[in-house]
């Protein structure tokens, strides 16, 4: 369960937690069920994958997606957990290129003005 451990640990290192107990403690379960977690006894709920992103703002699809890819018993099954990881990272990734790609609102005004301005209508004169 490489997915699952690197799910807790990274809960850990986000709320600054130093053991599994303190992650239990915050989790309001007992260390054991953390360990059975770990050890792949006890599988971790999609409720409860997404209630431990949440507290930590991780980013909950992705996680459920990769626990459930790891927890595939077929092939098939693998394959397409695979596939809804590869979409949903596709995905973030064109909305990233998308918010780098626009001008933030403080220079949204300014790049409306150069448009206008480098726009050939021959200068501007004002007269008095």
């Amino acid at each position: 369960m490489t997915a699952v451990n690197e799910l807790l640990d990274n809960v850990k290192i986000r709320l600054n937690l130093a053991s599994d107990m303190a992650l239990a403690e915050r989790l309001t379960v007992t260390r054991s069920l953390v360990s059975r977690w770990r050890k792949g006894d006890t599988p971790l709920a999609d409720e409860r994958i997404a209630q431990i992103c949440a507290l930590a703002k991780l980013d909950g699809p992705t996680w459920i997606a990769m626990i459930h890819a790891e927890r595939a018993t077929s092939a098939t099954e693998r394959a397409l957990w695979r596939l809804m990881l590869d979409r949903m990272s596709a995905a973030a990734a064109v909305v990233a290129l998308v918010a780098l790609s626009m001008p933030g609102i403080a220079n949204a005004k300014t790049a409306q003005i150069q448009a206008v301005s480098g726009a050939d209508n021959g200068g501007m004169y004002i007269m008095f």
